[in-house]
């Protein structure tokens, strides 16, 4: 399993969000040898003030299997925000 952190600063409609994709082990299970299992978490929260994260209300969060499609959708939403939830009352141009 590859451990990462990508993280991205984008800019919709005058507002800034950042994109988080990290990797982190996860423990749901007491009995079984889950203790190396790792997963893949991308959230997206809302920068107030160019400089405060609101860590505390992410506005998107989604987990992954595998580190490719972490990747993936990471670089997609950076790519074209608009893909988020959050953005269509927005109407992203």
């Amino acid at each position: 399993m590859k451990k990462i952190e990508l993280k991205n600063i984008i800019a919709v409609n005058g507002k800034s969000y950042l994109v988080s994709t990290i990797s982190m082990k996860i423990r749901h299970k007491f009995f079984e040898k889950d203790d190396n299992l790792l997963v893949y978490e991308t959230m997206v929260f809302e920068i107030k003030n160019d400089d405060e994260v609101l860590y505390s209300k992410p506005l998107y969060n989604e987990r992954y299997v595998t580190v490719d499609e972490a990747i993936s959708e990471h670089g997609a939403i950076v790519q074209d925000p608009s893909r988020l939830f959050l953005h269509r009352e927005y109407k992203v141009d």
